[in-house]
């Protein structure tokens, strides 16, 4: 046998083993990527489970409600009236008809 051909052969079978080596403890970007995708889309507030919230009216569903805005004072409203008018704070309820409920 030629020693080169050996020695190239083993040269061969090193840097493959090598490269399917760091495949498979390197995942590529693209799989990090879409784990960062998933994870921003769970982000955020879940309805609630509105079973048997509503005492005995139905259906029961979850709601999406604008919290009413609370006045501490003329000056405190005048402050935060200015920073904050776009700013709606949202809270989830049970709705049964036109009534809410705390879930």
């Amino acid at each position: 046998m030629d020693w080169p051909n050996v020695h190239l052969n083993g040269l061969k079978t090193s840097l493959t083993l090598i490269l399917i080596i760091s495949l498979t403890l390197f995942p590529s970007n693209s799989v990090g990527l879409k784990g960062v995708k998933h994870k921003k889309l769970v982000l955020g507030s879940r309805p609630p489970k509105c079973v048997n919230k509503c005492l005995s009216c139905r259906p029961c569903m979850a709601a999406l409600v604008i919290s009413p805005h609370h006045r501490v004072g003329h000056i405190h409203k005048a402050t935060t009236a200015q920073r904050d008018e776009g700013y709606y704070l949202l809270s989830w309820k049970c709705k049964c008809g036109n009534k809410f409920f705390q879930p």
